[in-house]
């Protein structure tokens, strides 16, 4: 089982504030430097928690979200708001701000049309 993904950027209050607007996101606690600057963020996806920590940008190749029937207008909202990159019938690919790969699936059903045409 997967305990958490953590991503490294030069911002992660800027980060947070961008996972924050995807759609089944919980926003679990910030973490501070002794000098009062943000260190981390954690950010929970179902079971799945993301920490957003300070340092060097790394991350996975794509962190794929599941679609979720109950969230399917809001993600469609989300969708609309962002640039996709690239797109399966099953996932579409899109970037966070600092270029990390991220993505919708319904794997393996295709994409609701209402979805894929965003």
């Amino acid at each position: 089982m997967i305990h958490h993904i953590a991503i490294g950027t030069t911002n992660p209050s800027h980060l947070a504030a961008f996972y924050l607007q995807i759609p089944g996101s919980i926003l679990i606690k910030e973490h501070f430097y002794e000098f009062g600057s943000i260190r981390s963020v954690w950010i929970l996806f179902g079971s799945i928690l993301l920490m957003l920590e300070d340092g060097k940008r790394e991350s996975p190749k794509n962190l794929v979200f599941a679609l979720e029937t109950s969230k399917e207008a809001e993600w469609k909202e989300f969708l609309e708001s962002i640039t996709i990159v690239s797109r399966t019938d099953f996932t579409l690919y899109f970037q966070d701000p600092d270029g990390n790969g991220l993505g919708v699936s319904t794997y393996p059903e295709k994409l609701p049309s209402s979805i894929e045409m965003s």
